[in-house]
């Protein structure tokens, strides 16, 4: 198995307007709907052994 087999998107988002911090598209679409607030998401690749 090779390094890309065990890659995976993740994600890292903020809240530009109260300043809190979410790991999951989740919790980011429901703080949006919940406050509206804006909400930054950036995208990237993890890779690791296992």
């Amino acid at each position: 198995m090779n390094a890309f087999d065990k890659s995976r998107m993740s994600i890292t988002a903020w809240c530009e307007d109260c300043e809190c911090v979410f790991d999951n598209r989740l919790e980011v679409e429901a703080h949006r709907q919940e406050k509206g607030h804006r909400v930054k998401v950036t995208e990237f690749w993890v890779t690791g052994r296992r």
